[in-house]
C-alpha cells in the first residue's frame, strides 16, 4: 500500500522542536539551580511557569493591567516613581512576542502600526524638540518616556489581542466591574472618612515621602496623591471616562447581562460622582452624554445650538441681575475666592513663561519649577510641593511650546474623527459599541482637560486603552488597527 504524502507543517507544529530544545535547556538550568540555592530555584520554576500561563492567557494580564490602573501600588526605584502598572507593562514586554505566537493570537501577516501611534507621532516629536529649551533636561525627559509609553508602547502591547466577541464581552465586564469597585471604594472612603476598602486590604495611599516632599503631577504615576483618589478630580475624571463603556452598552448592546450590569455599573459610578462633588467631574460627564446623543441622534445638534445661543445671550443678562455677584471673576464661585484667585495667578504666570519660550517650551513638566523660580506667592498654602497649571492644553502649550500644543490638538482631531468613520461604517456589533464609548471618554477629557492637569499615568493609560479599543476595526486581525490596516493585511 503507496504512503500518502506528509501535509506541510504549520507554524505550530514548525517551533515544537525548539521548544523541545528551550524546555530541556531550562530545565537542566533550573535543576543545577534548585540544588545549590533551592528558593531561588523555586523561584525561577514558579516564573517559569507564570510566563508560559501569561503567554497563552494575556487576559490575566490584562485583567491585573486595569485593576493596576483604579488601585495603584507605588514605589521609587532610582528616584523614579514606578507603579504595579509599571511592572505589568514590562512583563508584557518581555513576553509580547510568545503571545503573538499563540494558537488564538493575531494573525499580523507583516509589521503593522496601530492608528493611535500614527496619530500621536508629532506630538512625540514636538515633546523630544521641547528639550532643546528644556529648564531641567533630566526632568523632562523622564516625562517625555513617559509620552512614549502611554502613546505607543502600549498601543503596540495590545496588539497580541485579537477583536473577537468572546474578547469584547471579557473586557466590557472587566472594565464596568474594576471601575464600580473603584467608585465603591471611594464611597467607603467618603463614608468612613479617610478609611477605604483597599487601605484594608494592605494597600497603601501613594503621597509625597521625605524631608521635603514633592509631586510632580506629571510624573505622579498614580494621580491619588494625598488620598485614594488624588482628591475629587482624579476619583471623577476616572470614573466618567470609564462610564462611557457602561453608558453605550446600556444604550446599544444586544446582550441582556451585559445591559444589567451596565446599569448596576452605571449607578454606582453615579454615587462615587456625587461623593466626588467634582465641578470638572460634572463638565465631563455632561460633555460625554451630549457627544453620545449626538452620535447616536445627530438631528440634535440643531436645537442644542439653539439651546446654547439661548445661554449665551441670557447669561450676561442672568449675571446682571444676581443680586449678591460683585462684578469679579471670584464672586463667579461662592466661598473660594482664594482658590480662584490662585487659578488665575498660575495662568498669568504660565502665559509669562510662554512668552518666554514661544516655540519649544521649557521641556514637559517644567512648569513647576519655573513657577517657583519666579517667587510668586499663592494665597492657599499647598502641603508639599505639588502645581500644575489647572489646565491640559496650557500646560502642554507652557512644557512644549506652541508646536506641541498644535500638535496635540491635532491628535486629538484626527482619533475623533476616526472613531467616528468607525461608528458609521459599524453597526450594533460590540466593537462598534466600544466606537461609541470611546468618542464620549475623548470628549469627557478634552473638556476635563479645561480645569484641570490630566498628565497622569493612570489617566493616560486609561485613555489610551480606551481609544484603542474604538479604534479597532470589527474585521481587524488584531487590537488597535483600523480599516486601512485591514486593507494593507488583505493586501
Amino acid at each position: 500500500m503507496a504512503s500518502e504524502p506528509l501535509a506541510p507543517l504549520g507554524i505550530h507544529e514548525r517551533v515544537q522542536a525548539p521548544g523541545v530544545i528551550l524546555a530541556v535547556v531550562l530545565g537542566l538550568a533550573v535543576s543545577l539551580l534548585t540544588v545549590y540555592m533551592p528558593l531561588a530555584g523555586i523561584g525561577a520554576s514558579l516564573a517559569i511557569g507564570a510566563s508560559l500561563l501569561l503567554s497563552k492567557q494575556p487576559k490575566l494580564l490584562l485583567l491585573a493591567f486595569v485593576i493596576s490602573l483604579a488601585i495603584p501600588i507605588q514605589k521609587t526605584l532610582g528616584g523614579i516613581p514606578l507603579n504595579a502598572a509599571d511592572a505589568i507593562i514590562v512583563v508584557w514586554c518581555a513576553l509580547w512576542l510568545f503571545m503573538l505566537q499563540r494558537q488564538d493570537g493575531p494573525r499580523l501577516g507583516r509589521i503593522q502600526v496601530p492608528f493611535l501611534i500614527w496619530a500621536i507621532l508629532p506630538f512625540v516629536v514636538a515633546v523630544f524638540l521641547a528639550q532643546l529649551g528644556s529648564t531641567n533636561p533630566g526632568s523632562s525627559i523622564k516625562q517625555s518616556l513617559r509620552v512614549v509609553e502611554w502613546f505607543v508602547v502600549l498601543p503596540v502591547l495590545l496588539m497580541v489581542f485579537r477583536p473577537a466577541e468572546h474578547f469584547w464581552r471579557f473586557i466590557a465586564m472587566t472594565l464596568i466591574c474594576v471601575s464600580s469597585f473603584f467608585a465603591i471604594d471611594g464611597l467607603v472612603e467618603a463614608a468612613t472618612n479617610g478609611h477605604t476598602i483597599t487601605g484594608m486590604l494592605g494597600i497603601p495611599v501613594p503621597g509625597p515621602t521625605g524631608d521635603e516632599p514633592q509631586i510632580r503631577h506629571t510624573f505622579d504615576v498614580s494621580g491619588r496623591a494625598g488620598s485614594s483618589f488624588g482628591g475629587a478630580q482624579g476619583l471623577a475624571m476616572y470614573l466618567v471616562m470609564m462610564m462611557n463603556i457602561a453608558i453605550a452598552h446600556l444604550l446599544c448592546s444586544r446582550t441582556t447581562y451585559l445591559r444589567w450590569l451596565s446599569l448596576i455599573g452605571i449607578g454606582i459610578s453615579i454615587a462615587g460622582l456625587i461623593a466626588a462633588d467634582s465641578r470638572g467631574g460634572l463638565l465631563g460627564g455632561v460633555g460625554s452624554l451630549l457627544a453620545i446623543g449626538l452620535v447616536l441622534r445627530p438631528g440634535l445638534w440643531k436645537p442644542l445650538l439653539l439651546i446654547a445661543i439661548v445661554a449665551l445671550v441670557a447669561l450676561p443678562l442672568g449675571l446682571g441681575l444676581w443680586p449678591s455677584w460683585d462684578g469679579t471673576i471670584t464672586g463667579l464661585i461662592p466661598g473660594r475666592a482664594d482658590a480662584v484667585n490662585d487659578r488665575l495667578i498660575i495662568w498669568s504666570v504660565a502665559r509669562d513663561v510662554w512668552f518666554d519660550n514661544p516655540l519649544f517650551g521649557v521641556g514637559l513638566g517644567n512648569f513647576r519649577d519655573e513657577f517657583f523660580t519666579r517667587g510668586v506667592t499663592l494665597n492657599v498654602e499647598l502641603g508639599y510641593q505639588s502645581l500644575h497649571a489647572h489646565n491640559t492644553y496650557m500646560e502642554i502649550l507652557v512644557d512644549t511650546g506652541l508646536i506641541g500644543l498644535l500638535s496635540y490638538l491635532s491628535f486629538i482631531v484626527v482619533v475623533l474623527r476616526q472613531l467616528l468613520r468607525r461608528w458609521r461604517r459599524g453597526g450594533q456589533e460590540s466593537a462598534d459599541i466600544f466606537a461609541l464609548a470611546a468618542v464620549g471618554t475623548l470628549t469627557a477629557y478634552c473638556m476635563f482637560a479645561m480645569v484641570d492637569m490630566l498628565l497622569l499615568q493612570n489617566m493616560h493609560f486609561t485613555l489610551v486603552l480606551l481609544l484603542t479599543l474604538g479604534l479597532t476595526d470589527s474585521s481587524s486581525p488584531a487590537l488597535g488597527l483600523t480599516a486601512r490596516n485591514v486593507a494593507e493585511v488583505k493586501a
